[in-house]
């Protein structure tokens, strides 16, 4: 059985050429001659042109959301974003109004450390509420859990209008957080199922910008409407904009979740003329049609025992695989001539085949070459429909969990939860910091998040710039083409050292203002630092698990949501306690030495990242 000894024993060449999960071939090269009319025959006028390869392969059929215009594609995204943004901003703009609660509501006045509550539950619920979205998505659909999630946020905050009490709007707080809970989980999810692997990161970056402004809106925004308006009227502007965010899910939002596996021939017409892995040329071929693949030298057929896995016995009907076509690549020789030539003479032979077949989809099959008409378009009405009922819930719930076996989950659930937990310890403490002397802001303490806007722009640009430029730019360095998804998470690396800078500089702001109370320029630099990773982790992390584990992808954002929600939950408990007894320098020095740590984990998937999926390949393929 493949696993991390059999990885990490590979050569450097062997790793370069292995095809695990995730890795796709990105830069094709297309043959064409200079007449341009796309003959190859004639060898003396023929060049390669380099193209991008739609991975995935989008379907004949309308409804295939790769296959959507670019405006239901677009509206989709903005609806989705939309309802990321309105939960943040529902989450976070209660954060500058807790100074005002017992000016107004004297009769129930409150500490600190319990007003800290309305946003410390609100945050672990958001994370633990996709322990029940994520399951149900998969079996209901995407659209239907939206729907839900959305009409419950809305209904939640409709019902703050008429509550006026700590306990009860607390309770609404919870709700709150447990409407907003799919917009972590689903809504990246949609991104995968709507665009192509070298289109994600720049949808992504919109996603995560989007989540992380409504933050910031929240905060500057949630000070004067408590000041100015009354504390519950928070409740009115929440309300209308979920309200909206709930249409716009419900009327421009499709089901993106698709089975592709209807559309794939069987996989025995997929597999070429092999050799043994021994080097020695058995003249045997597949019974099935031959089609010309890529297939580069090691691929996931050729790890030990792959052939007993469940995912060879579903290719094969029940049956495994003949011995001599465990292993579907060919061994590089000595006699590197001889195998060129070899390899030349195959060339010419299936030219034809090879230009008139299908793209071999995922080592799953061959995609179907129906003409599109043969499909009822993908109407507006059609577009209103919910997804089939999937059926084994047992397993869909308890699935999440095996996504621990993931290295990549850890990773990502202690990173982005400490970013979140910082940004939520400073969007609490901050405002109550600069309600106080020297400074004395009052209603105005909510624009210490105005340098978090900063950041979130700022981060935001250079992912969407960045992320897929730099997976395009890795593949075509590499001769075979092959897209990699650690090429985009080198781009995080800057983000997370000047987070962890960013905590320090808080801390030792917030402890010493210095002369003429110049100190919340420092606290305003200091909020933008961290929210400048804050807008660059989740959407490159995310994108990761989307291109390296496929359909797992939503089972690792429940596990990574959930540390999400609970180390902000325990940070936000912890801070109030730790910065009345030691200040603000040693509490803050201390998460920022904790988030160095988290940040350090990045080392093992720049340096082995393709060793680690191609040791959990078996896992990740099993359970597709």
């Amino acid at each position: 059985m493949p696993g991390w000894r059999f990885a990490f024993a590979l050569s450097r060449k062997a790793v370069k050429s292995a095809t695990p999960p995730g890795t796709v071939v990105l830069i094709g090269n297309h043959n064409t001659n200079n007449n341009g009319n796309g003959n190859t025959s004639n060898g003396n006028n023929s060049h390669f042109e380099e193209q991008v390869v739609k991975v995935p392969t989008p379907t004949p059929d309308p409804a295939d959301p790769l296959n959507w215009p670019t405006w239901r594609k677009a509206a989709c995204m903005i609806s989705v974003a939309w309802y990321a943004f309105v939960c943040n901003y529902i989450s976070a703009s209660i954060a500058p109004a807790l100074p005002l609660w017992n000016h107004a509501f004297p009769g129930d006045r409150r500490r600190e450390e319990e007003l800290m509550r309305f946003v410390a539950f609100n945050v672990l619920v958001l994370g633990l509420g996709n322990i029940i979205w994520v399951p149900l998505a998969n079996i209901y659909g995407r659209r239907l859990i939206l729907i839900l999630s959305t009409t419950l946020l809305s209904a939640a905050t409709t019902f703050g209008v008429f509550q006026t009490g700590y306990m009860a709007t607390l309770l609404i707080r919870i709700f709150q957080g447990l409407g907003s809970s799919a917009s972590e989980t689903v809504t990246p999810a949609i991104v995968g199922d709507l665009f192509f692997v070298h289109e994600r990161g720049g949808w992504m970056a919109f996603y995560s910008a989007s989540l992380a402004t409504g933050s910031v809106v929240g905060g500057i925004t949630g000070g004067y409407i408590a000041a100015e308006l009354g504390w519950t009227r928070q409740f009115y502007v929440g309300m209308a904009i979920s309200g909206i965010a709930s249409l716009a899910v419900m009327f421009l939002v499709p089901e993106t979740m698709f089975d592709r596996s209807q559309f794939m021939l069987p996989i025995e017409l997929q597999l070429p003329r092999v050799r043994v892995s021994g080097g020695r040329n058995s003249g045997h071929r597949h019974s099935g049609v031959r089609v010309w693949s890529s297939a580069p030298r090691q691929s996931l057929m050729t790890l030990p025992s792959i052939a007993h896995s469940r995912f060879t016995r579903r290719m094969t009907n029940g049956s495994l695989l003949p011995e001599e076509m465990q292993t579907w690549y060919e061994e590089a020789t000595d006699d590197g001539e001889e195998q060129g030539q070899n390899e030349e003479e195959d060339f010419e032979e299936d030219e034809e085949l090879r230009r008139a077949s299908t793209r071999v989809v995922a080592g799953r099959g061959i995609a179907s070459t129906a003409a599109p008409s043969a499909y009822p378009p993908f109407s507006f009405l059609r577009s209103l429909r919910l997804s089939p009922y999937r059926g084994h819930v047992f397993h869909h719930f308890c699935k999440p969990w095996s996504a621990l076996r993931l290295p990549a989950t850890w990773i990502i659930m202690l990173q982005y939860g400490g970013l979140v937990g910082s940004v939520a310890v400073i969007s609490t403490v901050g405002p109550q910091v600069l309600s106080r002397p020297p400074y004395r802001w009052g209603e105005h303490a909510g624009l210490l998040f105005v340098g978090a806007l900063a950041g979130i722009v700022l981060g935001g640009l250079w992912t969407g710039l960045v992320a897929d430029w730099m997976v395009k730019w890795r593949a075509r360095s590499q001769e075979s083409g092959f897209a990699e998804p650690e090429a985009r998470v080198g781009v995080v690396v800057p983000a997370l050292v000047v987070a962890t800078c960013g905590l320090l500089v808080f801390g030792a702001c917030a402890q010493s203002p210095g002369e003429n109370a110049l100190g919340w320029v420092g606290l305003e630099v200091a909020f933008g630092m961290v929210s400048f990773a804050l807008a660059q982790v989740p959407s490159i992390w995310f994108g990761y698990l989307i291109d390296a584990y496929d359909q797992l992808a939503s089972d690792c954002f429940v596990m990574i949501c959930v540390f999400r929600g609970a180390i902000p939950f325990a940070w936000t408990l912890v801070a109030a306690q730790w910065i009345e007894k030691a200040g603000y320098l040693v509490p803050f020095g201390g998460f920022a030495g904790i988030m160095a740590v988290f940040s350090m984990l990045i080392i093992p998937v720049v340096c082995g990242g393709k060793r680690m999926r191609i040791a959990t390949a078996r896992f990740v393929v099993a359970n597709q």
